[in-house]
């Protein structure tokens, strides 16, 4: 099996312009917008008055002024003394209340992104933009993906903790001791490598979850362990393809992000004010947000039907409409046909010519 990835690339270019531009609708993005924003929740200021020496009359003196301020600042003291507890137990209390309320809305974010995963995705498999449906639909594997998330995140920090207590074992001696280089260098360098090797670690297992695991759950309505287990299946049999996807996606995002840079600052940074601005930035950023998802669709799609969403038949040219399941019911306007040929090449609108004939194909690398 060969496995592309320019090609599914390309495809997802094509379907993102079908999806957001043909026709334009500006309450469809507003819709899809809402889903993707709900993915991007779990992603991160003395003067003194006249008035007080008149009020004790001419003949207040000094030392009594002194004195009357000396014997208010003891009783305020000592009733600082006896209240300290009840202050110290009260800036606890709210230190407490206030980590409760962050650790709420936490879960709180992570559950609604787990929604609003499935939600964008399955808008993007029918070529619609629902809320509701998707919602109530899929709300048993969001929930699973919620509970799994958690328990990762957990196993992630404890297994963090043990790496810091370590470090701090192995590396706090050797600052108070006369160690020789050759010691400090090596381990030096192991830890980096390690701490390097967890990070790479981490974000594949999260590039894996949303880009693969995600999908085969919404395919096969199945549970996240259940969808883990089918890919590690796939990822056994094609262990480089996988890893080279997520440096290919990897590739895309920083090439996909300074394209945004580059467009806001071309709008007099206009465009920046908008992308930074809840709700309104996932929406102007979604030709961005689609095509990624797109992308690791078709990408997904090349292992077999029991891994495709799309429907790109392995044999043969495809015929993609516009309309809402992304089939082709011979009712749609032509300017959304697209062809997709085993050779690599893609006919696209601007290639139909009058008669319906197709010009010459456009090479896809």
């Amino acid at each position: 099996m060969t496995i592309r990835y320019t090609e599914p690339l390309s495809r997802a270019w094509l379907r993102m312009k079908i999806l957001l531009f043909r026709p334009f609708d500006i309450g469809a993005w507003f819709v899809l917008g809402f889903t993707a924003f709900l993915i991007s929740l779990s992603e991160g200021a003395g003067g003194g008055s006249s008035s007080l020496q008149n009020s004790f009359g001419n003949d207040f003196e000094g030392e009594d002024f002194h004195d009357l301020f000396s014997g208010i600042g003891d009783s305020f003291g000592g009733m600082m003394d006896s209240a300290s507890g009840l202050w110290v137990g009260l800036g606890m209390g709210l230190v407490m209340l206030i980590l409760i309320g962050a650790l709420f809305f936490l879960l709180l974010f992570l559950w609604l992104s787990c929604r609003g995963k499935f939600m964008f995705l399955d808008n993007l498999v029918h070529n619609r933009t629902k809320i509701s449906q998707p919602w109530s639909e899929f709300s048993t594997q969001a929930d699973s993906l919620f509970l799994w998330q958690i328990v990762y995140a957990l196993v992630t920090l404890t297994i963090l903790g043990f790496f810091v207590l370590l470090g701090f074992a192995v590396f706090g001696p050797l600052t108070v001791g006369n160690v020789s280089w050759v010691i400090t260098v090596p381990l030096i360098i192991l830890g980096g490598t390690i701490a390097f090797m967890y990070f790479v670690a981490i974000m594949y297992v999260e590039y894996f979850l949303t880009a693969f695991v995600v999908p085969i759950m919404h395919k096969n309505r199945c549970s996240t362990m259940q969808a883990w287990s089918r890919f590690l299946v796939l990822f056994r049999q094609y262990p480089g393809s996988f890893v080279l996807s997520g440096l290919f996606y990897l590739l895309f995002s920083m090439l996909g992000g300074i394209a945004l840079f580059i467009g806001g600052v071309m709008t007099c940074c206009l465009g920046l004010l908008l992308m930074v601005i809840p709700y309104i930035g996932s929406v102007v950023t979604l030709p961005y947000s689609v095509t990624q998802r797109y992308f690791t669709l078709d990408f997904l799609g090349q292992f077999g039907d029991d891994y495709r969403l799309l429907d790109v038949p392995q044999d043969g040219p495809y015929r993609e409409q516009g309309g809402e399941s992304g089939q082709s019911t011979g009712n749609e306007p032509s300017d959304n046909l697209i062809e997709f040929h085993d050779d690599g090449t893609v006919v696209g609108p601007e290639d139909i010519s009058e008669d319906g004939s197709p010009d010459e194909p456009r090479p896809q690398d």
